[in-house]
């Protein structure tokens, strides 16, 4: 009931022409609901660079740059390239969606908002949630994706931006966020649930981007780690020092309980064990 009053106390303040959009595109929401310790994300998301590991100050524009993914899976980008900040925005906007019964928009507070993603809610926390948002509401994605199913091989694509748009009051600090129904059709392509704590637990971005990939992938194959490094859209230039960084970032995820083990083998290929799928010792 409270959360009620608070919306129409928003929209009152909107002219009425905003308020009957809003109202308008207040349909039911599409995607999949998930436990509140979760945060669904579609794999596209998780098993590709789309939201890279990119070092501070060196984030760029660019114009249907071709992002690194896993095969099957074509994607290209224009916009601010993503980081794994603005991967908790969505996330998290996602969540807020899946857990209301009607309405393609979510009203949410900034310091409530930065507290779900692990975030001071000072001054500088609240400017950057505002520049995510706007990276990810001026993006445009185009996707192609092939699915094999019991009928062959089935092409899927995509086309449009992460969020729609959103509405913000300055004067109690509020957010209106529109998020895109299409988003729907990325998780019929599939979806995976994040531990949500274990995500806010790490403190590296190429850990954060790992855990991802890695909790997207029932049973991890073997992979170089240059082809890891490609994947996680990482800038570093020499593979020598991504090379030192991922083993960090393993160790990370060991520390936390997310795998097991990890090894490099003789032809530079990472293995890992998840620790969900470790076998008991008799």
């Amino acid at each position: 009931m409270e959360q009620e009053t608070e919306k129409c106390n928003f929209l009152r303040r909107l002219s009425p022409e905003l308020q009957e959009k809003i109202q308008g595109l207040n349909t039911n929401q599409p995607i999949p609901t998930w436990p509140d310790q979760k945060r669904g994300i579609p794999n596209l998301c998780l098993r590709s660079a789309l939201f890279g590991v990119i070092q501070r100050g060196r984030r760029k524009a660019v114009k249907r740059e071709a992002i690194a993914a896993v095969n099957g899976l074509n994607i290209h980008y224009t916009g601010w390239r993503l980081d794994q900040g603005d991967f908790d925005v969505l996330a998290h906007s996602l969540h807020l969606a899946s857990h209301q019964s009607t309405g393609q928009y979510v009203q949410f507070t900034a310091k409530g908002f930065l507290k779900g993603i692990g975030r001071s809610h000072g001054k500088s926390g609240r400017e950057w949630l505002k520049d995510s948002l706007r990276r990810l509401t001026a993006s445009a994605v185009e996707i192609r994706l092939e699915v094999h199913n019991h009928f062959g091989p089935e092409a899927f694509t995509y086309t449009g931006s992460l969020l729609d748009e959103f509405y913000y009051t300055e004067e109690d600090q509020t957010y209106f966020l529109k998020f895109n129904a299409k988003l729907a059709t990325l998780f019929d392509a599939g979806w995976t649930q994040l531990q949500w704590q274990q995500r806010l637990a790490l403190r590296t971005d190429l850990a954060k981007w790992l855990h991802g990939f890695y909790a997207s992938h029932r049973l991890p194959f073997p992979m170089k780690v240059s082809t890891l490094q490609q994947l996680c859209g990482s800038d570093c230039g020499r593979l020598s020092d991504y090379r030192s960084k991922l083993r960090l970032a393993l160790d990370e995820l060991i520390k936390a309980e997310i795998l097991a083990s990890w090894s490099i083998d003789q032809e530079d290929k990472v293995h890992v064990q998840k620790t969900d799928l470790k076998v008991p010792q008799s």
